[in-house]
């Protein structure tokens, strides 16, 4: 059981920069602000792409909505950011982009 403050996650206390960390092959970063926007970046290999648009906190999950409209047509990878979600867990974002999991961790 979790008290009901920590499932709910307070939104600010995950502003911040973020890192990829556990993805063999790929880097990443995300920037969630305090207004709710984020902008992230992902590299693989020779593609790589952007994203900038909005999150929230809902279920003890980060759910980022991408500005599609804002992203360059030659931005492979910025796709990867369309709603993404990340579970919140302890000192980390967890996601899996088909990979298995990683984590978005601030530094």
């Amino acid at each position: 059981w979790q008290p009901f403050a920590y499932a709910a996650a307070d939104s600010k206390s995950l502003e911040g920069h973020y890192f990829l960390y556990g993805a063999m092959e790929m880097g990443a970063e995300l920037l969630l602000q305090k207004d709710g926007t984020f902008s992230g970046g992902i590299a693989y290999g020779s593609a790589d792409g952007i994203a900038k648009g909005s999150w929230h906190v809902e279920d003890n999950t980060v759910t980022l909505k991408t500005d599609t409209a804002s992203r360059p047509p030659e931005n492979n990878l910025g796709v990867l950011f369309d709603d993404l979600q990340l579970a919140i867990e302890p000192n980390c974002l967890a996601v899996d982009f088909g990979n298995g999991k990683s984590c978005f961790r601030r530094r």
